[in-house]
């Protein structure tokens, strides 16, 4: 007896829980957004092979970075690849295209301010387009991806 008085309470919690999840938000420019402090960060590969870091405010408005600072490392079969980034007006877009082949890890390190501690971010890049979303497979907003 005690045991269906329990299983109830535990469904309905369940129920709750599985109706209020959260969806997965891309990114704006369709790329994967970075839960960085104090502003969001996207992540997007632009048809060149260029990574673009593109920082928003609340409601997805792009805004400067500030005093944020990014790092971006390829980690290709042949070996770690540092990209070098140029500052723009709403992010930083790297000097030189992502190495050829894949797909491999791309590791962001973000910062709020020069003494913060950094936020490391593992993205596995595949630039193969999902089959339900049709976004590249690192920026998937797809459940259970």
């Amino acid at each position: 007896m005690k045991i269906p008085r329990l299983l109830l309470p535990f469904a309905a919690l369940c129920a709750v829980v599985c109706a209020h999840a959260e969806n997965i938000v891309g990114g704006p420019k369709g790329g994967r957004l970075l839960e960085t402090e104090p502003l969001r960060a996207e992540f997007f590969v632009t048809p060149e092979r260029k990574v673009e870091i593109v920082f928003y405010d609340a409601a997805l408005k792009p805004v400067a970075p500030g005093a944020q600072s990014v790092t971006v490392t390829a980690e290709p079969a042949g070996g770690r690849v540092k990209l070098e980034l140029e500052k723009t007006a709403t992010g930083f877009l790297s000097t030189q295209p992502l190495p050829e082949g894949g797909p491999y890890r791309v590791v962001v390190q973000a910062r709020a301010d020069a003494e913060a501690k950094p936020r490391n971010f593992r993205i596995d890049l595949n630039l193969a387009p999902c089959g339900e979303c049709q976004r590249a497979e690192y920026a998937c907003i797809c459940e259970g991806h």
